[in-house]
């Protein structure tokens, strides 16, 4: 009976320490800002490959111009 009442107090103190550790980590994240950082990179990379489809739909349009003028 000893034991179990061993095994359930090292439970809960470790499962204290692990939601301590939880928020020491999500308060470093939240502090440097990373997530807000990782937004605007994100967004700046689908506007970039938003302008590379745009480019290369004006080229493949242009270069099929050319090839219908030049069979007729």
């Amino acid at each position: 009976m000893e034991f179990l009442w061993a095994l359930i107090i090292v439970s809960l103190i470790s499962f204290i320490v692990v939601l301590i550790f939880a928020a020491i980590v999500r308060y470093a994240i939240d502090s440097s800002k990373t997530s807000k950082k990782l937004d605007v990179l994100i967004k700046e990379v689908h506007h970039l490959k938003t302008e590379i489809k745009k480019q290369q739909f004006d080229k493949q349009r242009d270069d099929s111009k050319h090839i219908i003028d030049e069979k007729v």
